[in-house]
């Protein structure tokens, strides 16, 4: 008689999942906590646990050079004092214009996804973070339907530019003014969308610029990770924050998605309530879907014009600025 009893299938079953899971949890998270990143940037030393997230924040430094671009961009609020000198330029950027775009399928199930004939976007994000409003700003259309009730799109829309491409805005994640059951439909049709999809080159992920990542927004980020989908984080709603805190929220979430393999390392801000931004994710969307050439071909040029008059512009104003007196 054997001292050891012989391994059935199932045991072998469980050692693969125990090893597996052994394996998961000495691997570091591809995609940090908001409070985790804050405390790797802001060298507080050991007195980390007695400072709030708030004060962490305020602690953190801006890159300059994402001031500057906020600054020629416009994009943020910024509150200037009453004698403050205010610039009389602004930087003139050269539109970008994407095909008009109209509605052509709905899906509330795999089986009515429409051939996939096209390269595809796709734009997600959480309930009510603007995933319509940016789609109808994009194109210059009001095709898609915005509300202020969060959970209005509950089916996977395809939108066609010009037989170029399609743009596909998905149900929101998150808070949303529908049932548990309808919502868990709508996680599941996105994630079988996201597996099957051969022709979805990019997936378009907006967060709300005032709050960074949520739990939610990780959890999908794990989704489009651990599918291999290729997937680009948006900052919306920009003109509702600060500029430094633009700044620092850029910072942060670069620093949160460093470790992914599938995301993109550049992180968009847009706001489409002024506009600023949207021309930067138009050239991305073209780029993508491999269209630069045909709607970009003498954008370069304009683009290296309106440029060079900034700088010479900014050059005078900083040159003709007073220099601030120190006190004695």
């Amino acid at each position: 008689m054997p001292l050891l009893a012989p391994i059935t299938p199932c045991c072998r079953h469980w050692q693969r999942v125990h090893h597996a899971a052994r394996v998961y949890s000495r691997q570091s998270p591809a995609f940090e906590t908001t409070v985790a990143a804050l405390q790797g940037a802001v060298n507080v030393g050991a007195a980390t646990k007695d400072v709030s997230n708030r004060q962490l924040f305020a602690r953190l430094q801006p890159e300059k050079k994402t001031l500057e671009k906020l600054d020629m961009l416009q994009l943020g609020s910024e509150k200037s004092g009453r004698f403050e000198r205010k610039k009389w330029f602004r930087y003139h950027e050269p539109e970008v214009k994407l095909p008009h775009i109209s509605f052509f399928a709905g899906a509330q199930a795999p089986a009515s996804f429409p051939d996939a004939s096209l390269p595809e976007v796709g734009v997600v994000g959480r309930s009510n973070v603007g995933k319509s409003t940016l789609v109808n700003r994009l194109c210059g259309s009001v095709t898609a339907r915005i509300s202020d009730k969060p959970g209005l799109t509950q089916q996977i829309n395809f939108y066609t530019a010009g037989r170029d491409f399609h743009l596909v805005d998905m149900p929101g994640y998150g808070f949303a003014f529908a049932k548990e059951e309808v919502s868990k439909s709508w996680h599941s049709l996105i994630e079988t969308y996201v597996r099957q999809r051969k022709t979805l080159r990019r997936v378009m992920l907006l967060l709300d610029a005032r709050h960074g990542i949520k739990a939610n927004d990780r959890e999908f980020m794990e989704l489009l990770d651990h599918t291999n989908t290729k997937f680009q984080i948006v900052l919306t709603k920009c003109d509702l924050v600060h500029r430094v805190d633009l700044a620092k929220r850029h910072l942060l979430v670069s620093m949160q998605t460093v470790k992914s393999r599938n995301c993109i390392p550049r992180v968009m801000m847009v706001s489409a309530q002024t506009g600023a931004g949207l021309n930067d994710l138009r050239k991305e969307l073209l780029h993508t879907c491999s269209l630069g050439q045909k709607y970009l071909g003498l954008h370069k040029k304009k683009e290296a014009i309106a440029l060079a008059e900034y700088a010479e512009q900014l050059k005078i104003f900083q040159d003709t600025a007073r220099p601030k007196k120190r006190r004695p």
